[in-house]
């Protein structure tokens, strides 16, 4: 399994959702709860975008984690200078860092995202056979990041697509991007097409075509429950994962879990 990891004092710069508690070092503890009771991952990589606040990852949980720090902090997809922001950075390395070691499939779960269910690896294995990439729910026109899972006979090729996209995650949304590197999309030179370079009218035409084209190439699909970033949560579900919980929403997840 994947994840990333960033937290700071100083507010966001950026347009922020859910409680602030999901973007703390104290919500740590109850993810790692989480994943521990839920995914119950052989190893796990956190990518530490330069964090100035950090946890003791290994002081949280039983499961085999590393930690690898980048240099600096990429930033947010909405204000980032560089290629990657600080979630794809995160998101590329470990399918890299997965790819080398080997593993069966790869996993990515956002910091701020929670887990339910007791068959809900089962149920991901059982989806996985015939769709080797699967992303957390397709919410409105792009995919849902937060969390997706790929087979190892689909993240290199994954990867060369993602890596063949010219513009900057400030240019093309990410959720564009995973859409474009998991389809035949990915073979041609769409990302300038759908860039904020372009007049909107124009970017928009092309990212809805694209958008189309992705979501009828039945080439990657979705994990087989709720919820992502998707309302209302049914806390009564046998398996479900959501993000950017709010304050009630994270009083629920506990109620139930007894976290």
């Amino acid at each position: 399994m994947i994840s990333g990891w960033f937290a700071a004092a100083k507010p966001r710069d950026y347009l922020t959702f859910g409680d602030d508690e999901i973007r703390s070092e104290g919500f740590r503890p109850l993810w790692w709860k989480s994943v521990d009771t839920f995914i119950k991952p052989d190893h796990v990589l956190v990518v530490d975008s330069a964090a100035p606040l950090k946890v003791d990852e290994k002081a949280l949980t039983r499961t085999d984690v590393r930690t690898l720090e980048l240099l600096i902090n990429p930033g947010h997809s909405q204000n980032t200078v560089h290629h990657y922001c600080g979630f794809m950075a995160g998101f590329i390395m470990g399918l890299e860092y997965a790819l080398y070691s080997g593993v069966d499939y790869c996993l990515y779960l956002e910091q701020d995202a929670l887990t339910y269910g007791e068959d809900l690896i089962a149920r991901i294995e059982q989806r996985l056979v015939k769709t080797p990439i699967l992303f957390g729910g397709q919410r409105g026109e792009f995919v849902e990041q937060s969390m997706m899972v790929l087979d190892r006979r689909a993240i290199r090729g994954f990867l060369q697509q993602m890596h063949a996209i010219s513009r900057s995650d400030k240019l093309v949304a990410p959720e564009l991007k995973c859409m474009i590197a998991a389809t035949s999309m990915g073979r041609w030179p769409v990302g300038p097409l759908m860039s904020y370079e372009q007049h909107r009218l124009v970017r928009r035409f092309f990212e809805k075509l694209g958008v189309a084209f992705a979501r009828s190439s039945k080439q990657y699909g979705h994990v087989p429950f709720g919820y992502g970033r998707e309302r209302p949560i049914n806390f009564k579900d046998a398996c479900f994962y959501f993000q950017h919980g709010t304050a009630q929403e994270l009083r629920q997840y506990r109620a139930l879990t007894g976290f």
